[in-house]
């Protein structure tokens, strides 16, 4: 009895527990990005289809996690976003969003993030990880962030993958599973195939 008991709170528990999700874009051949971190190489691909995609995904969620360099990259980008009267309705909802959410980087040279809604995070990474999954919110999204997936992936914590396979491959780059320690096994549960050919990939991890 005490022992179903135990079972029963600890499946309600991970029921409970926010997703955290990883979502990427890739080459494919694998790449994440370009040698040097270069990412025009997916810009011809988007679209009114693809932003609409983008934005239902945030939608779902509410807390961004990240890394230094992606931080970096795409903080100056949205900001300015958010002061952009002329843009197209799909990204002005987006820029709303993201600039809206918590944001959460993970960095151990930054001292400070000047980022609306944005924080350091103050504890290890599978610490500061169970402490956000215990909270009330929606879902955990990671952008980018190839260190801090690598971290996630292997200390277990990636609940969903959802790779954005782009039609196009590189001679070299930088690719997402890169650091694996051991054998990451996945359950696929959707795809989906966009008019300029990119595929929308997902996957579970349980």
């Amino acid at each position: 009895m005490i022992a179903a008991s135990l079972y029963f709170a600890i499946t309600l528990l991970n029921v409970l527990m926010r997703k955290l999700v990883v979502s990427m874009n890739v080459t494919l051949n694998g790449y994440m990005a370009g040698p040097f971190g270069e990412l025009d190489w997916h810009t011809p691909y988007w679209d009114n289809e693809l932003s609409r995609a983008l934005t239902q995904q945030l939608g779902n969620a509410d807390t961004l996690l990240l890394g230094r360099v992606t931080y970096s990259a795409i903080a100056p980008y949205w900001q300015a976003q958010q002061a952009n009267q002329f843009g197209a309705r799909e990204d002005a909802d987006y820029a709303d969003m993201i600039n809206r959410y918590e944001k959460v980087v993970f960095s151990k040279t930054l001292k400070k993030v000047s980022w609306r809604n944005s924080r350091l995070a103050t504890r290890n990474v599978s610490k500061e990880i169970m402490r956000l999954k215990q909270c009330a919110g929606k879902d955990l999204l990671v952008y980018g962030s190839g260190k801090l997936v690598s971290a996630l992936t292997n200390l277990s914590l990636v609940d969903e993958y959802r790779i954005w396979v782009y039609p196009v491959a590189l001679t070299r780059g930088r690719p997402l599973f890169k650091g694996l320690k051991e054998k990451l096994g996945v359950r696929p549960y959707q795809v989906k195939v966009f008019d300029t050919g990119v595929v929308l990939m997902c996957y579970e991890t349980k």
